[in-house]
């Protein structure tokens, strides 16, 4: 009996001492990025539109990649389901079948909104131009309004 005390206790103990740690590892996180919001005017590494067309040539790598990956995998549930003959094992293979499509759908959806959010709003890569945004002129920080 005082084992099985020890034990609850031991698991709530180790409940509080993970949050507690898990508090701390956020506070920290945040503490140490305080100094470069602080600084943010120095910064002169790449602009937004840099950002935005890394990124967007990330996601067109990843994208797809994820999609083969969701579509392998609910491939491998149906095979998986066809040949077994035990009933826990095609319960197994339905729910590798049921996540495969939830990815599959997950990833399609993410993918759909960004284009329609891209080409509803005009901010796709091809229709932004640089030369159209407003500029506000900034000699210290090294900022001139080229065109304007």
């Amino acid at each position: 009996m005082s084992f099985l005390l020890w034990s609850v206790e031991k698991t709530i103990l180790l409940k509080i001492i993970r949050n507690i740690m898990k508090k701390i590892v956020l506070f920290g996180a945040v503490l140490g990025a305080l100094p470069m919001f602080a600084f943010a005017d120095w910064f002169s590494g790449p602009d937004a539109w840099e950002i935005f067309g890394k990124l967007q040539g990330l996601l067109n790598i990843i994208i797809p990649i994820l999609i083969t990956l969701a579509v392998i995998y609910f491939i491998w549930g149906v095979i998986k389901y066809t040949l077994s003959t035990d009933e826990e094992a095609k319960k197994k293979a339905r729910g590798m079948i049921i996540a495969g499509l939830i990815g599959l759908f997950i990833i399609v959806a993410f993918w759909g909104v960004i284009s329609i959010i891209t080409s509803t709003f005009g901010v796709g890569p091809m229709q932004l131009d640089v030369n159209a945004l407003p500029c506000i002129e900034n000699p210290a920080a090294g900022i001139e309004c080229i065109g304007q």
